[in-house]
């Protein structure tokens, strides 16, 4: 993962790029130079004031409430003055064809979306992505799900005609699957975790997994994962003398912050604390 903050007297600039996405926040005086994306679209969501959008030939003057998708190879470039903001969204077309499950399909080029409550999306989403860095790759990927589900949901085009290969109920296959996941999860949570693994084992793609498992266990498989590791943690604080470091680094957390901030949401305590604590 790639995260990039600028800010300057005119302009702030939040770039967060997966191996699925780019996700950009600009605020403030900004153009670019035409250009094309070979293989990817693009959302651009003004937040307030307006944008001048330029799409192959037309232009077109982007406000509040709209929206505008390019498509791959579609030259294009736009500029905003300094009382404008947008969002960005760039999909690869290889991640839209697995979630849709088909080859050929457009986007209306006029959308229509809620500011606000694009801004909280966003906020949310870019939020999860730098606080969990590229080591925690099960929370990247559930991320880049939750990001491209919002976007088909939310998008208008002929996407949405296409039959959903995993039924209306978006459950795992069976109690043996779910058995044969959570016997993996318990006995590898120490290490790195790929959804597509667990997706494999499903029998289901990453996308329509992240969703059954959530509804079977409560929580998403990275939650779950870090129930595993928290109780671990617990044990390994009462009954070993090993550091916090050494506990936060044998459990794959990428840092001991991280483990501190995410014992600290499970259990209400520092591990200090939980250690030194009769509980």
């Amino acid at each position: 993962m790639i995260a990039i903050i600028k800010k300057g007297e005119t302009i702030m600039i939040i770039q967060v790029t997966t191996p699925q996405l780019e996700l950009w926040q600009i605020e403030g005086t900004f153009s670019n130079q035409p250009h094309v994306h070979e293989n990817e679209f693009q959302i651009t969501i003004p937040l307030f004031g307006h944008c001048d959008f330029m799409l192959g030939n037309r232009p077109y003057s982007l406000g509040n409430g709209g929206g505008l998708v390019q498509h791959p190879r579609e030259r294009h470039y736009f500029e905003m003055g300094p009382q404008a903001g947008v969002l960005i969204f760039k999909v690869n077309q290889d991640s839209w064809k697995k979630l849709t499950g088909q080859e050929n399909f457009e986007f209306d080029v006029r959308q229509k979306f809620d500011p606000g409550f694009m801004r909280e999306k966003f906020r949310k989403w870019t939020n999860t992505l730098l606080a969990y860095d590229g080591v925690d790759r099960l929370a990247q990927e559930e991320v880049e799900s939750q990001v491209l589900y919002y976007l088909r949901g939310t998008l208008i085009g002929n996407h949405k005609s296409v039959f959903d290969p995993a039924g209306k109920a978006h459950t795992l296959h069976s109690d043996r699957h779910l058995g044969k996941v959570l016997e993996y999860m318990h006995a590898s949570f120490r290490n790195e975790i790929r959804v597509d693994d667990l997706a494999s084992m499903a029998l289901q793609s990453r996308y329509h997994f992240i969703r059954s498992f959530k509804v079977a266990m409560g929580v998403t498989p990275y939650q779950y994962v870090l129930l595993l590791r928290i109780e671990e943690a617990k044990r390994l604080l009462k009954g070993t003398g090993d550091s916090v470091t050494q506990i936060s680094f044998g459990l794959g957390f990428s840092s001991v912050s991280q483990f501190q901030r995410a014992f600290f949401k499970g259990v209400g305590c520092t591990p200090k604390e939980f250690r030194n604590s009769g509980k």
